[in-house]
């Protein structure tokens, strides 16, 4: 027992999700293999509930009847919003823009850490990667909440220009192949959030990866909560959705009122924060 009152409350510890133990370099100094979900974006879902590459069709005739059966309470402008999306295989041509997500995802990678010596033109091995968390590390599937990059030399960041070396998380974006999802309290800085706004919005002008889709795509996150509701697990969406431009925060069935590059995301537990953050409720 200490010798004094220590006035100290713990931390409270996130769990990580099951990682694997790779290698250690001393006795506290262990390399985990950690499964990592970027940060602000959502891409669109390759597997979910069910709907895969091999039955990607497993929701379609379910979701084109959605508005009519489970979803036939929800709030009449979010249903008018989402019967565009919810026809011609909408579960199909989702599944379909997650590979081509991947796809672009992995070719990305695989072309950002590449190096080459400049002096004698052979490969040299990848880079590392930069990796940022905020401030939630892990999410509540306990995947671990970061932004990602690949790890640039003092060199090679005054070489190559910062528009050319975004995160993989901006690029992403910037290519239409994810939409943002930004989540309180995990707000990026005032420069950050302009670029993620400009990226979206460029994205859906110039009509880039899935902004080209016609009719247009169901977003990852309604995806889900869509599949979830038809499947009985959620009541459809569950998140206030705030507009960073008017500063107001929209209750979860009106999301679809604010663009979106203005989305911030809280979860019910976070609204009052919201309203500390200078929001106000939109009736």
């Amino acid at each position: 027992m200490p010798t004094f009152p220590l006035n100290y409350v713990p931390e409270s510890l996130a769990l990580g999700d099951k990682p694997r133990f790779i290698s250690a370099t001393d006795g506290d100094t262990p390399t985990i293999d950690l499964p990592v979900r970027m940060l602000g974006m959502d891409a669109p879902e390759l597997h979910y509930g069910g709907a895969t590459e091999s039955n990607p069709g497993k929701f379609d005739t379910a979701m084109q009847s959605f508005l009519t059966r489970e979803g036939k309470g929800l709030d009449a402008g979010l249903k008018a919003y989402l019967k565009p999306r919810l026809k011609a295989k909408p579960c199909t041509r989702h599944i379909e823009a997650g590979r081509t997500a991947f796809d672009y995802y992995q070719q990305m990678v695989t072309k950002r850490l590449k190096r080459v010596s400049a002096s004698s033109g052979k490969e040299l091995t990848p880079r590392r990667l930069f990796v940022m968390v905020a401030p939630q590390v892990f999410d509540r599937y306990g995947r671990m909440l970061a932004y990602v990059n690949g790890s640039y030399e003092k060199a090679e960041r005054e070489a190559i220009p910062e528009k050319d070396r975004p995160t993989f998380n901006l690029e992403m974006m910037q290519q239409g192949h994810a939409s943002s999802l930004l989540i309180y309290p995990n707000v990026p800085k005032q420069r950050d959030l302009a670029l993620v706004r400009d990226a979206i919005r460029t994205a859906r002008q110039k009509k880039r990866g899935f902004w080209k889709s016609s009719p247009a795509l169901l977003h990852a996150f309604e995806f889900r909560w869509i599949i979830d509701t038809i499947s009985g697990k959620r009541d459809g969406p569950d998140r206030f959705c705030g507009d960073i431009e008017t500063a107001r925060l929209y209750a979860p069935q009106h999301y679809y009122k604010v663009p979106e590059e203005n989305r911030l995301w809280f979860f019910q537990e976070d609204v009052g924060n919201a309203y500390d953050m200078g929001f106000s409720l939109s009736v």
